[in-house]
């Protein structure tokens, strides 16, 4: 992938529309990495031709330019090769414009003008405040299954 030189940020509109690409694009890899990965040669439907074009058009944006992908490769295993060529420029372009922040403990996305916005498909999962050992409530819950166990246990020593 050649480099280019970018601007390091983005807009919102144009976060919001990477994101959701992104999943667009992952999901269509996955379910052609499915067939793929055992008949390679298989031709793809027009439907699913259709809508990978569509797809590899929206992400245009995103692609350096003097890198344009061609029309939708026609069987599983060419059309497989360009979504991941997709996804990759994809990711390039999101780490160019993203940066990791300790204080949210989550990559931003570089917005001009307007404060930071998490990257929404890396976010850490959050950890709540009292983890779940320290809730009273599950410990009564804990105490009173274990009791209840000892007791079957007791009866089945006991027959």
């Amino acid at each position: 992938m050649p480099h280019h030189k970018a601007d390091p940020t983005t807009t919102r509109m144009l976060a919001a529309r990477h994101e959701a690409l992104w999943l667009k694009l992952t999901a269509l890899h996955g379910q052609i990495a499915a067939v793929a990965t055992k008949r390679p040669q298989t031709p793809v439907s027009a439907h699913t031709i259709g809508v990978a074009e569509a797809l590899l058009r929206e992400a245009m944006p995103f692609i350096p330019k003097g890198d344009p992908l061609p029309m939708a490769a026609p069987d599983h295993g060419g059309l497989l090769t360009q979504l991941g060529q997709a996804l990759a420029a994809m990711d390039y372009w999101e780490a160019s414009r993203s940066r990791w922040d300790d204080q949210a403990k989550a990559y931003l996305w570089q917005v001009k003008g307007d404060p930071p916005l998490p990257v929404r498909r890396l976010r850490p999962k959050l950890v709540g405040p009292a983890s779940a050992e320290a809730d009273p409530a599950r410990e009564a819950k804990m105490l009173d299954l274990r009791q209840k166990l000892a007791k079957r246990i007791e009866q089945f020593n006991n027959r």
